[in-house]
């Protein structure tokens, strides 16, 4: 498991609002607190706060909650000065340091952790919180920069190092901009208390600003559009809404058992005609995937349907289960244990391991069933060796779909029925998220779950009243 070290800045001399902000009440605790609370709910390991002007007040503010304070002693020379303290503190095995300013009380564990999350599953090295062309604290450093934090001066903080390194940088969305402010001044402060309560405390914004800002869509299929071979209740109409709206869509599906004519043919039998270069399953990922790092005709020993097969012909490769250098599983109804024990041979034998999704479950008309995630979860376990996912919520699947569009996060959202997978990819992809309660994903979920979609509808049709209603 990832470990990164928190570190709250609160050692300013609050000299603009005229009194110690950090003290300033906040849900009926001190904001120092509110923050290193909501911290410590992330589960970030361990916590620091680094304390300054009116370090003794502070200090008592925190009471005896389970975090280290150190002093910074310099806090007058800038903010740079602050971060170096809180570096000197992180253990050697924490990874990265995530800095939050202790004056941000709308920041929330969930998008703490999204940022732990982004981390963990990313290459980037750098992962800061941005709404639209705007960004902002919190930010992380993965710890090959903890050298050059020691280098930076005044209140310079870590901005000279996310300029140098754009390609090392990735973003955590949030919905509205207030999210990231800060409190400067005493109209900061009566600001940020009327944004508290506004509609959707898990996005900041309410159902309309969500919507009003969608120009271009993501959209799971299997659980969203459908249940087996049963259409959602209004299926044609969402369509043609999007069609009249001039909403550009890809659909994205995790499961690879069909090829995109098959899904396009079960989408005209509903009424619905669709281009096929809409239709963007984890077939097509995961053979572009290994079209890039395998050599061109490279034998593959294939788990799978008609789907993942076809992709990865069109990609020239052969399928061969003598001498496969390569195995790819996906969703397979006619699994069978001589299946399994043949590909777990191959990669005893040094093949390398490529699944097309982790959905351990598939919605029907009955309920779930066991999904691709639970083939891989097999052969994983008879192995010891973890597969290269390439579908959601890997990054692969919502960058070719966002390049197929010509389109930008910022007015993208993704439609998908579960939070492991759809929602959580989306997120980590700065797009917004919307949930639609059809599949998998049920209420109860939602409200346990650490990362919460921006919108929640029960289905399409719920999702599609929402959207017209902005129009009357």
């Amino acid at each position: 498991m990832t470990q990164v070290a928190a570190v709250i800045l609160a050692a300013g001399g609050s000299t603009r609002f005229g009194q110690c902000k950090q003290l300033l009440d906040w849900e009926g605790k001190p904001m120092l607190a509110h923050v290193a609370d909501v911290t410590l709910q992330a589960e970030l390991d361990p916590v620091t706060v680094v304390l300054g002007c009116e370090a003794t007040e502070t200090h008592a503010a925190l009471s005896d909650r389970p975090i280290r304070t150190l002093m910074n002693w310099r806090w007058q020379e800038g903010l740079s000065t602050s971060v170096q303290t809180g570096l000197a503190g992180v253990p050697p095995e924490a990874e990265a340091v995530l800095f939050i300013q202790g004056d941000q009380p709308l920041i929330t564990p969930d998008i703490l952790q999204t940022i732990v999350d982004r981390f963990s599953q990313s290459d980037a090295s750098i992962i800061q919180t941005a709404h639209a062309d705007r960004r902002g604290t919190p930010v992380l450093f993965a710890r090959r920069f903890f050298s050059e934090l020691f280098t930076v001066t005044g209140d310079e903080g870590g901005r000279s190092l996310i300029q140098r390194y754009p390609e090392e940088v990735a973003t955590v969305k949030v919905a509205a901009p207030y999210i990231l402010s800060d409190v400067d001044t005493p109209e900061d402060y009566e600001q940020l208390r009327r944004n508290h309560g506004k509609e959707s405390a898990a996005s900041g914004c309410t159902a309309s600003e969500i919507l009003e800002r969608v120009r271009h869509l993501i959209i799971d299929m299997d659980g969203v559009l459908w249940r087996g071979d049963n259409p959602m209740p209004g299926l044609d109409a969402f369509f043609a809404f999007l069609k009249e709206r001039g909403i550009s869509f890809i659909l994205a599906t995790n499961n690879s058992s069909r090829t995109p004519e098959q899904y396009v043919a079960k989408l005209a039998r509903f009424g619905v005609d669709v281009p096929v270069e809409t239709i963007l399953t984890s077939a097509l990922v995961s053979a572009a995937y290994l079209a890039d790092v395998a050599p061109s005709g490279s034998r593959v020993y294939v788990v799978g349907e008609e789907g993942i097969q076809r992709a990865l012909l069109d990609r020239g490769f052969a399928l061969d289960d003598e001498m496969a250098r390569y195995v790819v599983i996906g969703w397979d109804r006619d699994l069978t244990w001589n299946k399994l024990a043949t590909a777990s041979l191959l990669i005893h034998e040094g093949a390398s391991f490529v699944g097309t999704n982790p959905d351990v479950t598939y919605p029907t008309e009955r309920g779930p069933v066991p999904g691709n995630g639970a083939l891989l979860a097999a052969v994983e376990t008879a192995t010891g060796v973890k597969p290269v996912v390439t579908g959601k919520p890997e990054p692969r699947m919502y960058q070719e779909a966002l390049r197929r569009m010509d389109a930008t996060p910022e007015t993208t959202a993704m439609i998908g029925d579960r939070l492991d997978t759809d929602i959580a990819g989306a997120s980590n992809a700065s797009l917004t998220t919307i949930l639609v309660l059809s599949g998998i994903a049920t209420e109860e979920d939602v409200a346990s779950a650490s990362m919460r979609p921006d919108l929640v509808c029960a289905d399409i049709q719920e999702l599609l009243k929402r959207w017209k209603e902005l129009s009357q």
